[in-house]
């Protein structure tokens, strides 16, 4: 018997209202496509994520739910299937990355600004280990929400502080 073909939706347009990831999501479940429901929560979470008033926590949960939930293919998917969901998963990563990123270049550049106005670098040191900490988490290794290139790169700025 011929599988149906999968008929995927793009990647989803990040920066719209709730209502408006809402209301595909709900056409998407009116028209059985997982997919583009799918696609919906994604930019849904991501959009959440990207609030300038939110604190980091609040952010890291929006991207990893979105991961965790809307990212994983179903069990043994075909070929286009997990290619699917492996794109919508690196544009959770590529926002978080961005986001960890713009983050942690204005905490560097605040670190830089106070020991050029004469701050004692133990309390810099102190501080960025906090708010690193927060951020990355502790060790080395890479946290699943974060690519390899946007990691190599918050670890270069993590370590000119601590």
């Amino acid at each position: 018997m011929l599988q149906q073909p999968h008929i995927f939706p793009s990647m989803p347009e990040i920066g719209q209202s709730e209502s408006y990831y809402a209301k595909i999501a709900r056409q998407a479940d009116a028209d059985g496509n997982m997919y583009a429901h799918e696609a919906a929560k994604v930019g849904q979470y991501i959009t959440l994520a990207l609030d300038t008033h939110l604190e980091w926590p609040a952010k890291l949960r929006y991207f990893q739910h979105a991961l965790k939930r809307h990212c994983v293919p179903p069990p043994v998917p075909d070929e286009s299937v997990w290619v699917f969901y492996r794109d919508l998963a690196d544009l959770v990563r590529r926002y978080a990355g961005y986001e960890a990123l713009r983050l942690a270049s204005s905490e560097d550049d605040m670190y830089a600004t106070r020991l050029a106005l004469g701050g004692d670098r133990d309390a810099v040191e102190a501080d960025a280990e906090t708010f690193f900490g927060q951020l990355l988490g502790t060790g080395d290794k890479r946290p699943d929400w974060v690519s390899e290139d946007d990691w190599a790169q918050l670890k270069l700025i993590r370590e000119q502080w601590i």
